[in-house]
């Protein structure tokens, strides 16, 4: 059942790998056994590494939003906490599930980057495997004897198998009687692929995590755990894998370390000492030029009058945010600000960015709680002017809308009263409450 499962995807792990090798003839390499047939697996490598690019960057946004949200998750959960009933626990998802998507957060986005692997490892696995019984014409799929697997065929499966690393057959193991100096080269592979795993996993919790975090959590302890578990592990299977396999492991450690440094540099975890790093560094570089850019618009704002509204003001504020904006954006500083803002509000943000201390990066998940600050401070202006409003009607106009308020609320009553009722009784119901507020009226008169 798992062969039939692998099947497509080492058929098509196979096609990549020739194809890449037929391009690496093309641009010189010697055809046959050679150095190319290991190339085009480091290639492959690389080249899959970089298609899940975007879900490795799914998988940090993610994870950052999941940071943000734990505050308000925590609420939902001792909203609901010591409820077991169906009702309660229906609800608590909903609620769950409507953060999630208010906050643009996937809980499973962490998981695709290894998800979009492990059937390319095993894939990989299962096509050098059958290398060397392709080439001795002794290759089976569902027990049925076949002389290819996808472009592979045994003249290209001989070509494979006589291609070598230090000496070892890329379809051959540690167990493969090689003699000593083949042994020594597996060891040495899988030590360094350890040991890479192990440097890049350590690297991240040392600098990528928040010291806050409580090491009771059970995602800290899983990651702990991890540290320590996974290159066991690699330890242990390595000497089940071929050595076309830890060339390709090899090649995903190092790119893994790569990507763990950048990652550090240019994406850290909120809180952790590396995102401090960068926000301090990127705090320095912001009011290098945003300092003397807006003491200049100071200036100029002062010699203008005081009135926001004023024509040579907003002038001013539209063209100074312009400027600001486009050299903010070029410091990775989020500038889509809500269109309910005026030029002027919007300047003050900028403003006061290079004048305090930077807590955390003005990226998008910043700009949301802009967004959403200004949203309540629009509904709170609206709320005084109706209050406003309200107090400059007449008397007469606050009765009236009280009587059309009350209006209102009796036909919605009417409404729910009258399933059933015949027209005539319709008709009598509203004559009596036409009379009835006749008489309300001419008692308050």
């Amino acid at each position: 059942m798992f062969d039939k499962i692998l099947h497509p995807f080492a058929i098509a792990v196979a096609w990549v790998w020739v194809k890449i090798h037929d391009f690496l003839e093309l641009i010189g390499f010697s055809s046959g056994s050679g150095a190319a047939w290991v190339i085009s697996i480091v290639l492959l490598t690389l080249i899959v590494r970089i298609l899940i690019v975007p879900l490795f960057l799914k998988q940090i946004k993610s994870s950052r939003a999941m940071q943000a949200v734990q505050p308000e998750m925590q609420r939902i959960q001792a909203k609901y906490k010591g409820k077991t009933d169906q009702l309660s626990r229906q609800k608590q998802a909903e609620e769950t599930q409507a953060l999630y998507k208010k906050y643009k957060v996937s809980p499973f986005a962490s998981c695709l980057p290894l998800l979009v692997q492990m059937p390319i490892l095993f894939a990989m696995y299962r096509a050098i495997y059958a290398v060397k019984d392709l080439a001795a014409g002794t290759y089976k799929y569902a027990n049925i004897e076949t002389d290819h697997l996808g472009p592979i065929t045994q003249a290209v499966a001989s070509d494979i198998n006589g291609s070598t690393v230090f000496g070892v057959p890329l379809s051959h193991t540690i167990t493969s009687g090689d003699g000593t100096v083949a042994v020594a080269v597996f060891v040495i592979a899988i030590i360094v692929m350890v040991g890479l795993q192990f440097y890049s996993m350590r690297m991240s919790m040392v600098r990528n995590m928040p010291p806050a975090m409580d090491p009771n959590n059970p995602m800290v302890q899983s990651q702990k755990s991890m540290l320590y578990v996974m290159p066991l592990m690699f330890v242990f299977s390595g000497a089940f894998f071929q050595m076309g396999v830890l060339v390709y492991m090899l090649t995903g450690s190092f790119w893994a370390l790569g990507q763990s440094f950048w990652t550090i540099k240019v994406m850290p975890t909120p809180g952790s000492p590396a995102y401090k790093e960068l926000v301090a560094h990127r705090e320095a570089r912001y009011a290098e030029w945003a300092k003397p850019f807006f003491a200049s618009y100071d200036e100029a704002r002062s010699a203008l009058p005081a009135t926001a509204d004023n024509a040579e003001v907003i002038a001013l504020n539209e063209k100074t945010f312009a400027e600001a904006a486009s050299k903010a954006k070029a410091q990775k500083v989020a500038t889509d600000f809500p269109e309910t803002m005026s030029a002027g509000e919007k300047v003050s943000v900028l403003r006061n960015l290079s004048m305090q201390e930077w807590t955390t990066l003005p990226d998008e998940m910043w700009m949301r709680s802009v967004k959403d600050a200004a949203s309540k401070a629009n509904e709170r202006r609206a709320q005084q002017e109706k209050r406003e409003q309200a107090k400059k009607m007449s008397r007469e106009q606050r009765k009236a809308q009280s009587e059309r308020n009350r209006a209102r609320e009796e036909r919605k009553a009417a409404v729910s009263d009258t399933s059933g009722l015949s027209a005539d009784e319709l008709e009598r119901r509203r004559q009596e409450r036409r009379k009835a507020r006749r008489q309300s009226n001419k008692k308050k008169r």
